[in-house]
């Protein structure tokens, strides 16, 4: 019982601390109208509590109906969340825009539905191909089915082109199954052709071409792609010097999205080293908290599928962030779950944790409970 209190604690208090503190850059913007970050600081903090309530919502939601209904639930979800991703090409429905379909507007709602399909994506492979106790195992036509129209989604996404989260799909889809028990010496290959695959992919649109480009030779393109790395580099430049005090950097005022894209590094020159590390030490939690909750479902391959899958899902997006503010990639446009301003990634990471946290406090099956009502 010990374990299962600390992992809800490491898997919470962290994210609430992140939240918390993604107000409070929004707040601290300027009264003019301007992206997040940058002004209207009441519009844009008001949308992201409400996204931090219907996210907390949405984890209680699953948390209460338990981690075996969940799973059952797994093709549905990642059925509606297919069709909704696959929506961004309907005229009218999706959002065109910086030569990218990758948003829903309907009537007050907008948003990314990406996010939701890397989530579910993960539940319906760990539920697919994981082995709940006992003999029972799903068909291996069913198994097959999830991991064709897992790749399908994939494509979906590279379609819109949206290459980071197709990416982190795929880390999605290899993490639950190397959960669900998946041999490794059948994953890593794979793993690598498909990425392999996605890069080879991405090198054929021009304007990945152009982030390289600008990553590699920045002085060169000042009124390009290279203008968003000196503008990093020259916050990381700040952050040495010490920390200028919430709202007082510079980066936010030269970065195109600072509460979004590239929040990471508004903390580390606005909050300095300290509040960087914070930031760290609070993904360091968070994975320790899934973690713990993969060991309590030591029993059920679906449970540990699952958290693997969760837990790719919020971290995988947190050390890509990470590594674009620090300079060490490319930039590719990448939010960090809770601390970025982004609604609808904020809704799914919400529910990624009420799954964890659910796995963490699921009852062991019993010998002689049925496998497939196991908590």
């Amino acid at each position: 019982m010990a374990r299962r209190r600390t992992a809800v604690a490491l898997l919470i208090v962290p994210v609430v601390g992140l939240a918390a503190l993604d107000l409070a850059i929004l707040a601290s913007a300027g009264a003019r109208p301007g992206p997040p970050g940058l002004g209207a600081s009441h519009h844009f903090v008001m949308r992201h509590a409400i996204a931090i309530a219907l996210g907390g919502v949405l984890g209680a939601l699953i948390v209460r109906a338990g981690i075996a209904r969940v799973l059952r639930l797994a093709p549905a979800l990642f059925a509606i969340a297919l069709i909704a991703t696959a929506a961004v090409f309907v005229p009218g429905v999706g959002v065109r825009a910086a030569g990218a379909s990758r948003w829903l507007h309907l009537g007050p709602l907008s948003g990314s539905p990406a996010p939701f399909l890397i989530g579910a994506t993960g539940l319906w492979m760990a539920a697919a191909w994981g082995r709940p106790p006992g003999p029972a195992h799903g068909p291996a036509e069913s198994r097959t089915l999830a991991l064709v129209l897992a790749l399908l989604g994939v494509l979906v996404l590279v379609a819109q082109p949206d290459f980071s989260a197709a990416a982190v799909a795929l880390c999605v889809t290899f993490a639950a199954l190397a959960g669900a028990g998946v041999a490794g010496r059948r994953l890593v290959p794979a793993a690598a052709v498909l990425l392999f695959a996605l890069v080879l992919g991405a090198s054929r649109f021009g304007y990945v071409g152009d982030r390289i480009h600008g990553f590699l030779s920045p002085q060169s393109d000042r009124r390009g792609h290279g203008f968003e790395v000196l503008s990093l580099a020259r916050a990381r430049a700040n952050a040495a010097a010490g920390p200028s005090g919430l709202g007082q950097g510079s980066a936010r005022r030269h970065l195109s999205s600072p509460a979004s894209d590239y929040v990471f590094a508004i903390v580390n020159e606005e909050l300095g080293h300290k509040g960087a590390w914070a930031v760290v030490g609070a993904w360091a939690a968070v994975a320790a908290g899934a973690v713990l909750a993969a060991r309590s479902a030591a029993s059920d391959e679906r449970h540990r599928g699952a958290a693997a899958a969760c837990a790719a899902a919020l971290l995988a997006p947190a050390a890509l962030h990470i590594a674009v503010c620090r300079g060490w990639t490319p930039i590719v446009g990448v939010t960090m779950p809770f601390l970025s301003y982004d609604p609808g990634l904020t809704v799914a990471s919400g529910g990624e944790i009420g799954v964890l946290v659910a796995i963490a406090l699921a009852a062991p099956p019993t010998a002689d409970t049925p496998s497939g009502f196991a908590a």
